[in-house]
């Protein structure tokens, strides 16, 4: 036990440095390519000193992130959801790279691939749980439905988080962890470090001023991983309590949309929500650090509650 202890231990740590030794070839790779983030014109005008930083570093922690979890046995769901959602965000990368252009593959295009694969994912799930929602039993097309709309949300929540620079990282880092208090064995705590290890490396060049962007291949990628993980080992409820940004996030642009064609009026300066504040004077590192101090906040908060219990 105690040797496969330091063996775990080790490979995750080495995905950290792999990562720090990888990623400014990377940045440098893609510099020299001439392959940047296009900003979109619908943003803020504060962001248009990151046109042109390299982006879909995804590539590298996914990547660094599949390798490990072959080697640790982490199961297959979960690398293939690594990898699924991963091509889909790094089509819609590399539409946006060679059409020069904000906006990669179009809305219907990407939720098609993502609720493709989901169905997929109910179904091998269902091969060793059994039917249930948040506790309760249901139809196995009900499971289906669910499974559909919960990692296609999240995979589209995590990308709307993905505006300022170490936001979606952060946020998903402060998401993450606090399933480590309610894994039940080593293959469910590596499920969690092995994609949270070369994310952090990441984040050490994604703190602002950024230097490289996740682009969609990291973004799709880390919702999917974290609903996925959360319905194989059936931790729906707490999924939601643990990314109350996610979810956030993804509410303030409904709110926005929804107020706008009904009213003709704007509920915040701008959506996603951490534009708002962006607008309001707040700094990049303040909200990044609020918003995940919030987010583990309300995870700690339930998780006190949970373990009482």
């Amino acid at each position: 036990m105690q040797t496969s202890n330091i063996f775990f231990a080790t490979v995750l740590m080495a995905e950290f440095l792999i990562g720090l030794l990888v990623f400014p070839k990377y940045i440098n790779y893609m510099k020299k390519l001439k392959l940047g983030q296009y900003i979109r014109q619908e943003g803020p005008d504060l962001h248009n000193y990151k046109e042109g930083t390299p982006t879909a570093g995804g590539i590298v922690f996914l990547a660094i992130a599949l390798i490990a979890g072959i080697v640790l046995g982490v199961k297959k769901e979960l690398l293939l959801t690594i990898l699924f959602y991963g091509f889909i965000g790094f089509l819609d990368d590399f539409v946006s790279i060679a059409k020069k252009r904000s906006l990669g593959l179009k809305a219907w295009q990407k939720l098609a691939l993502q609720m493709l694969f989901s169905i997929w994912v109910a179904y091998t799930v269902l091969q060793y749980r059994e039917s249930t929602v948040f506790g309760f039993p249901v139809p196995k097309w009900f499971f289906y439905i669910f499974t559909m709309f919960l990692i296609s949300g999240y995979s589209n929540a995590t990308n709307l988080t993905d505006g300022l620079d170490g936001l979606a990282g952060w946020v998903f880092v402060t998401s993450a962890l606090p399933f480590l208090l309610l894994a039940n064995d080593y293959n469910q705590l590596i499920s969690i470090l092995v994609l949270v290890m070369p994310l952090l490396a990441f984040l050490v060049y994604n703190t602002r001023p950024a230097k490289v962007f996740m682009g969609d291949t990291g973004s799709l990628a880390l919702g999917a991983y974290i609903s996925t993980y959360a319905l194989m080992t059936s931790n729906e409820l707490p999924l939601i309590f643990f990314t109350t940004i996610f979810l956030l996030e993804t509410i303030s642009v409904i709110l926005q949309v929804g107020s706008f064609k009904l009213r003709g009026k704007r509920i915040f300066k701008m959506a996603p929500i951490h534009h708002h504040f962006e607008l309001l004077g707040w700094t990049e590192e303040k909200i990044v650090g609020v918003f995940s101090a919030w987010n583990l906040a309300i995870a700690i908060t339930y998780l006190s509650f949970l373990l009482r219990l």
